[in-house]
C-alpha cells in the first residue's frame, strides 16, 4: 500500500490521465459501471485491492446519492493509506440508471481519496460542478471518440486539473424558504412551524440579506428577561406572554424581531470560512452571499457531512 498522508501537507494532484478514461462505455446500472472504473485505477496505481476499493464506493453510494447533476454522477470513497486522489472518468452516450429517479448518467466521474484528508473529494467536485455547469457541456464530452480528448476537455495535462480551492458556493444549497422584511411575526411562525428549520433568512426587495427570523428570537420575545429572574411562574401558567404576541403576530412586523446577528460568507471565500463563521456565532446555518444577495445556506450538519464523510 502507498505510505499514509496524515501530513498537513495539501493532497497530491489527481492521478488522471486518458489511461483512467473509459470513453463511450456501457453498462446496465450504476454499479457495474463503477466496478468499471475501480478497476481502470487499480490497473493503473497501487490504492489496494479491487474488493476492498469497490466494497467502499458501493457502501458509500448506498449511504447516500451520487448523482450531483442531470446526467452526472461522482461516485467516490475515502480508502486508508492512499498517497493522493485518484480519478477516472466513463462516458456513457446511452446512460446508464444509477437507481432512484434521476434522469439515466452519463458521465461518471470515480474520485479515491486517502481517509484523512477531507479536501480530496470537495476540490474534485467542485472541479466537476463548474465544468457540467456549463450548457451542453456534458454533451460535448459524451461525443468525443478518445480517451485523449476526453481528458483534455477535463483539464488533463494542467498542473492541477479538475482541482481548485473549494469555496463557500461549492458547499451552498439554496435556500428553501425565504421571508421578506415586510413580512409580519405571523408569517415568520407559520414558516417555521411548516418548515420545522429553526431559522429562516430575510431578504429586501432587492434579494439582500437583512436579518435572520429564528425560533430563538421569538421566544426571546415570549420569554422577556424578567421571567428569568423570577423563581415563581405560575402565575403565567396560562402562557400569558405567549398570548400577548398571538394577538400582536399579524400586526408586528418581522424587522422588530428579526437577529441583525448571523453567521454568513462570501460565495467565494474559502469554504474554511463557513467553519469559522459556524463556530463565532454558535449558529447551526450560514448564510452565503454575492456582494449582499442571498445565493445559498450551509446547514451544519451538512457541512460536517461534506467534511468527515463525502
Amino acid at each position: 500500500m502507498p505510505k499514509d498522508s496524515s501530513s498537513d501537507s495539501p493532497p497530491a494532484a489527481p492521478v488522471f490521465t486518458a489511461r483512467e478514461v473509459l470513453c463511450g462505455a456501457s453498462a446496465s446500472s450504476g454499479r457495474e459501471l463503477v466496478d468499471q472504473l475501480v478497476r481502470l485505477v487499480v490497473s493503473n496505481h497501487d490504492v489496494g485491492g479491487f474488493d476492498a476499493v469497490s466494497a467502499a464506493v458501493r457502501a458509500r453510494m448506498e449511504a447516500s446519492s451520487v448523482v450531483v447533476a442531470p446526467g452526472v454522477a461522482i461516485p467516490h470513497a475515502r480508502i486508508e493509506g492512499l498517497s493522493g486522489t485518484f480519478v477516472a472518468i466513463a462516458t456513457v452516450p446511452g446512460g446508464v440508471p444509477f437507481g432512484g429517479e434521476e434522469p439515466p448518467v452519463r458521465l461518471a466521474v470515480l474520485v479515491l481519496t486517502p481517509a484523512d484528508a477531507p479536501a480530496g473529494y470537495l476540490r474534485v467536485a467542485a472541479g466537476v460542478a463548474r465544468r457540467v455547469s456549463d450548457p451542453g457541456f456534458t454533451d460535448r464530452v459524451c461525443a468525443l471518440d478518445t480517451p485523449e480528448k476526453v481528458a483534455a476537455a477535463f483539464g488533463c495535462g494542467e498542473d492541477r486539473p479538475l482541482t481548485g480551492d473549494v469555496t463557500a458556493r461549492d458547499l451552498m444549497a439554496p435556500p428553501v424558504t425565504v421571508l421578506h422584511e415586510t413580512n409580519s411575526v405571523k408569517d415568520a411562525i407559520d414558516a417555521i412551524v411548516r418548515t420545522g428549520l429553526p431559522e429562516i433568512p430575510v431578504v429586501d426587495k432587492e434579494g439582500d440579506l437583512v436579518g435572520v427570523a429564528s425560533a430563538r428570537a421569538l421566544l426571546r420575545v415570549c420569554v422577556p428577561d424578567y421571567l428569568l429572574w423570577m423563581e415563581n411562574l405560575s402565575r403565567f401558567s396560562n402562557f400569558e406572554p405567549f398570548g400577548t404576541i398571538l394577538r400582536k403576530e399579524s400586526s408586528t412586523w418581522l424587522a422588530d424581531i428579526m437577529d441583525d446577528d448571523f453567521a454568513s460568507v462570501p460565495a467565494d471565500g474559502p469554504a474554511i470560512a463557513v467553519a469559522e463563521a459556524l463556530a463565532r456565532h454558535g449558529a447551526d446555518t450560514c448564510y452565503v452571499v454575492d456582494g449582499a444577495r442571498l445565493v445559498g445556506v450551509v446547514a451544519l450538519p451538512r457541512f460536517l457531512h461534506n467534511v468527515f464523510r463525502d
